[in-house]
C-alpha cells in the first residue's frame, strides 16, 4: 500500500522536495543545444521472400523507414507489395 501512495504522489507531482528543486534548477537552465543530423538513405536491396519473413509491426517500421506510412489492418502480402513498390 504504501508504495502505492508513494507511486500516486511521485505521479501527481508530489514527490521528495529534493527531487523538486532539482527538477526545477534543470528547467532553469534550459534544454542543451544539440543538433543531430538526420541521414535518409535508401536501404540494402531487399527482396520480397525477405519481407515477407517480417511481422506486420515490422513491415510498418521498414515503411517508416523509407517514408511510407501503412495500414496494418490490411493483409500482410498487401503491405508486402507496397513496401516492394516503394524500394524499387
Amino acid at each position: 500500500m504504501r508504495k502505492l501512495i508513494e507511486w500516486l504522489k511521485s505521479l501527481f507531482g508530489a514527490g521528495k522536495p529534493a527531487e523538486q528543486n532539482s527538477l526545477k534548477a534543470a528547467v532553469a537552465k534550459g534544454p542543451k543545444k544539440t543538433v543531430a543530423a538526420k541521414a535518409v538513405s535508401k536501404p540494402a536491396k531487399v527482396t520480397k521472400a525477405q519481407l515477407n519473413k517480417l511481422t506486420k509491426a515490422q513491415l510498418e517500421e521498414k515503411g517508416r523507414e523509407i517514408g511510407l506510412e501503412l495500414d496494418k489492418r490490411k493483409k500482410k502480402a498487401v503491405l508486402v507489395d507496397e513496401v516492394y513498390a516503394q524500394i524499387k
